[in-house]
């Protein structure tokens, strides 16, 4: 009764408002929030890892992104240096002003006794057999097949290649041959008498007009020889890195031009490798 009371009069006059507001605010609000609390926590939990994953997302796809912008970065790079490398070249070497264009690596040999390469372009580019290939400012060898969309590049470290070269130092020749390992050439007909030191960088000597001179092709790193023997035993490493070059430029020299300009696409108008004959080896 009591309480009815309270309520009839709380109805009617408004005079327990404080009351209830006092209640509301320090019994009945924190209870409530008490009670909600669970379901707050619940809420801000699933909001928090629901944008942490769109955040995680967001960043994958940004990472993404500056990959391939840093993939192309790279790529404008290689190509910037490519072309000043190329416009060295050309300066340096007026016979490479005839001709000359970039090739990709397609494929290397997996035979082990076979140092060579497959480019993506052949006959209908211009592409001829012997034809001398770059990489960077270095001899790497040169076009051993074609086809009209592909070349093989015989690298000078195969086992069937050889060029004539000159010591940078004394102007002293030799001939730089294949031995079928990598970054590896061995210099023969040297004779004992010759001045010769590790560290000799030998470039292409131009003999047999096929190879341009003065191109880089070894550096010497191994000397000896046996007391008696007419020639010594030299050793030394490319300096075209086989393990790492992707491009290749393939060059007409001047001598070349006019040939170059007639091909048919067929390989029977194109220059011979230079190979060591038996007598040499």
């Amino acid at each position: 009764m009591v309480s009815l009371g309270f309520m009839s009069l709380d109805y009617r006059g408004g005079q327990l408002t404080p009351v209830r507001t006092i209640v509301t605010k320090y019994f009945v609000y924190p209870l409530q929030y008490t009670i909600d609390l669970p379901f707050r926590f619940s809420k801000f939990s699933s909001e928090f890892f629901s944008d942490h994953n769109d955040l995680s997302n967001a960043n994958r796809e940004l990472r993404a992104l500056v990959g391939v912008y840093a993939a192309r970065d790279q790529k404008y790079y290689s190509i910037a240096r490519e072309n000043q490398r190329l416009r060295s070249q050309l300066d340096a070497t007026p016979a490479v002003r005839e001709k000359f264009t970039l090739t990709e690596i397609l494929s290397v040999s997996s035979n082990p006794f076979s140092k060579n390469v497959v480019i993506n372009k052949g006959s209908n580019d211009g592409i001829f057999i012997g034809q001398v290939a770059l990489a960077g400012n270095n001899i790497y060898g040169q076009a051993e097949s074609v086809t009209p969309n592909s070349a093989v590049i015989m690298q000078l470290t195969d086992a069937r290649h050889a060029i004539h070269v000159r010591n940078t130092r004394t102007g002293q020749g030799a001939l730089a041959v294949g031995v079928g390992k990598i970054n590896r050439l061995e210099l023969k007909h040297v004779e004992t008498s010759m001045d010769i030191q590790t560290g000799d960088k030998f470039v292409s000597s131009g003999l047999g007009q096929l190879f341009p001179p003065d191109f880089p092709v070894a550096e010497v790193d191994s000397v000896a020889y046996n007391p008696g023997d007419s020639f010594m035993r030299v050793g030394a490493k490319s300096l075209s890195d086989y393990g790492k070059t992707r491009e290749i430029l393939m060059i007409w020299r001047a001598d070349y031009s006019a040939s170059v300009e007639t091909l048919d696409n067929n390989s029977e108008k194109t220059a011979p490798l230079e190979k060591p004959n038996k007598a040499q080896q």
